[in-house]
């Protein structure tokens, strides 16, 4: 067993951090962009030692979530694509967490205006939903940090946040690379930047992978701050001129409208992706669904059928009810069938 993304990719946090890869569990490493290289960090003792254990059949503790995706029959990060290498191929980085959204599921690492949030309720004298960072990881790539992407054989840039389109010296960096290397996006598809497109055009391979995570006024509970009109108008703007995806983040939100965005993903001819299940926070899983609600969704049945833990139900009515209170909206208004199965007026 092995896994190439520790052998030929390298994963950098929204906070400068080195991890083994986006979806990886292992606790805050202290290898940074100001301590170590991409090579370095490959070359690490950390690597070393997840590799030895993939070598001897053992699952490393920080990638428990592929092991679980790949006992219910989905198709994890490690087996997602192996067209890696030779040498450091594959650049997976998040260059801060600027954001326009405040995502339900997301958190203020990958969230800007999350963290903005949480300091807001706080300062209201109410406990935050999400976590308020101790100081601002709003962007830390500068182009002293573009020696560490010369002279490698870079097959694959990936980029996401926070929302890339909003990354300061994002022009700058790709104007650096060479053509030939494929440039992937993880947008929220709230922004269409001319600039960046326009420079975005001299690739040959561009792909846009987007996180619509539901269809019509839905998307605008879920992923709050946006707007349906803009993200479709985008979305349609990007499929123009370069390769599109959906990758919905599916959670106890959106599991039973999954059809909708099927739906307009086959009208659109544009390609969805249903492996990207959300697994944290615990109360936003679809083994924590009520049974009223996981009878209602057609898919994800083997995510599904592990336990159920009873208080995370209690606690998704606790946190609906402080958020939309905070926000002065309604579960009930957008996403109807969930409030039922939860008991939410």
């Amino acid at each position: 067993m092995n896994c190439k993304l520790l052998e030929n990719q390298v994963y950098i946090a929204t906070t400068g951090e080195y991890r083994f890869c986006c979806t990886s569990l292992e606790p805050s490493n202290i290898e940074t962009v100001w301590t170590h290289s991409p090579i370095e960090w490959l070359n690490s003792d950390k690597i070393k030692k997840a590799k030895e254990q993939f070598a001897n059949n053992q699952w490393p503790t920080a990638c428990e979530r592929c092991r679980l995706e790949e006992e219910a029959g989905q198709i994890s990060r490690r087996l997602d694509r192996q067209w890696y290498g030779p040498g450091l191929s594959h650049i997976d980085l998040r260059f801060g967490n600027s954001c326009n959204l405040k995502c339900i599921s997301c958190y203020s690492q990958s969230s800007s205006s999350l963290n903005e949030e949480a300091i807001e309720m706080k300062m209201s004298g109410i406990i935050p939903l999400h976590n308020i960072l101790e100081k601002s990881v709003s962007n830390w790539y500068d182009e002293k940090f573009f020696s560490y992407f010369e002279n490698l054989p870079l097959k694959e840039v990936a980029l996401a946040g926070g929302e890339p389109m909003m990354i300061k010296h994002l022009p700058e960096f790709l104007e650096r690379l060479d053509p030939s290397v494929t440039i992937r996006f993880t947008t929220n598809v709230t922004i269409y930047n001319q600039k960046i497109v326009n420079i975005l055009k001299k690739f040959h391979k561009v792909i846009m992978s987007m996180s619509i995570d539901a269809i019509g006024p839905r998307i605008e509970y879920i992923r709050y701050g946006a707007k349906w009109h803009e993200v479709e108008a985008n979305a349609l703007k990007y499929a123009e001129f370069c390769k599109v995806d959906v990758v919905p983040c599916v959670s106890v939100l959106n599991a039973i409208y999954y059809d909708e965005i099927k739906e307009w993903c086959e009208v659109n001819k544009i390609k969805l992706y249903q492996e990207n299940l959300l697994m944290n926070p615990a109360w936003l899983n679809l083994k924590n669904a009520p049974d009223s609600l996981k009878s209602q969704i057609k898919y994800f049945h083997n995510w599904m059928a592990t336990e159920t833990d009873i208080q995370q139900q209690n606690k998704f009515v606790e946190n609906i009810n402080k958020v939309d209170n905070w926000r002065k909206i309604s579960l009930r208004d957008y996403l109807p069938e969930v409030a039922d199965a939860y008991g939410i007026n």
